[in-house]
């Protein structure tokens, strides 16, 4: 048993490390525009139906959300390496969706659609940790951490809600009410330097701007010419949203200052997830559809809102999560191969990992 003086110790490294942590992780510091010379390192094969990625920027390991005989697992890829070193299960009977991940807790969350509930993966010991149930009849969708506030935002489908989770209790705080703004609350993500929640639709055009510190509705955004929303992001440093409108091919930015969207930018074919490096300013959104079981990611240049590349996928690109530390992009791809030309193919069901 430690002693009086060894515990009085631990708590005060624990005081002083932590903060450091946030400040390591929330305050990565814009860098000088950069010459964007993007290019595939390498593809990693991944577990059936890859649909989202958690980046944890401490750790360096990467999350993939899989699904195989109705039974969801969590693919662990170490960034360093580019290879898979763990497989956990998220439990028999679920439906891993999306990940998110708190670097300063290292734990991970994956929306659990079969079952209603967010799985709580322990990142060191690669674990389950705990379920939670979330969205009652409604279907969880995405998931988001501001790990400044070390809370959690799951989206659910139907009715429109937010549920807002307390990370250190697991348990949920409040259901914020969404069906009066958007029909389905697909993609959320968090400004963790201004503490505001963005959710698109999943069946309209419309963003939710919440505040989190009051759990309320500060501003219900249109966004013009949007069927849709599949995925968001947000760049904390410069506080501009971006929202993928399927339907449309583009990505709207949104003004996280004045709730308004100041531009839409043409992007390939039913845009899916979008991730952004705070960092160079650089926004990669996975283009899901495309020719013969192939699609592409578009990098946006976040200073002038125009497409600076155009990165072939193999197969379905999905989501995108970006670890602006080792400045790698890792993008969720999938397909299902529907004849024989295409069992063996290495490039369904995958990770592409991009170099910025």
């Amino acid at each position: 048993m430690l002693s009086t003086k060894a515990n009085s110790q631990e708590r005060l490294l624990r005081t002083l490390i932590l903060p450091v942590a946030i400040l390591a992780i929330t305050v990565l510091a814009p860098v000088a525009p950069l010459v964007h010379a993007q290019s595939v390192v390498t593809i990693i094969p991944a577990d059936f139906k890859p649909l989202g990625v958690g980046v944890n920027v401490l750790t360096n390991e990467i999350y993939v959300a899989t699904t195989r005989n109705s039974d969801g697992n969590l693919d662990v890829i170490n960034g360093t390496t580019n290879t898979i070193i763990a497989r956990i299960s998220t439990g028999n009977g679920t439906s891993a969706f999306k990940v998110a991940v708190n670097p300063v807790t290292n734990r991970v969350y994956v929306t659990n659609t079969r079952g209603s509930t967010l799985q709580v993966i322990d990142g060191s010991s690669h674990t389950l940790s705990s379920s939670i149930p979330v969205c009652g009849s409604g279907s969880p969708n995405n998931v988001a951490v501001n790990r400044r506030t070390n809370t959690v935002y799951v989206g659910c489908s139907g009715p429109a809600a937010l549920a807002v989770i307390n990370g250190q209790t697991d348990m949920v705080t409040t259901t914020i009410p969404l069906s009066a703004y958007i029909g389905s609350a697909r993609p959320v993500t968090v400004n963790i330097r201004t503490d505001r929640i963005y959710v698109g639709d999943g069946s309209g055009s419309n963003v939710v701007a919440v505040d989190g510190q009051s759990n309320t509705i500060i501003a219900n955004i249109p966004v013009t010419g949007a069927s849709f929303h599949l995925g968001i992001d947000v760049n904390p440093w410069t506080n501009m949203v971006y929202v993928s409108n399927g339907g449309s091919s583009s990505v709207s930015v949104i003004s996280g200052s004045t709730n308004t969207v100041i531009a839409n930018i043409p992007v390939g074919p039913q845009p899916y997830g979008v991730g952004v490096d705070p960092r160079s300013n650089t926004i990669y959104v996975a283009n899901s559809v495309g020719t013969s079981n192939s699609s592409s990611v578009s990098v946006i240049d976040g200073s002038d809102n125009t497409v600076s590349d155009t990165i072939k996928a193999p197969a379905w690109a999905i989501d995108a999560g970006v670890n602006p530390q080792t400045e790698l992009v890792y993008v969720a791809e999938y397909y299902r191969c529907q004849s024989s030309s295409c069992a063996n193919d290495p490039n369904q069901n995958s990770v592409l990992v991009i170099s910025e």
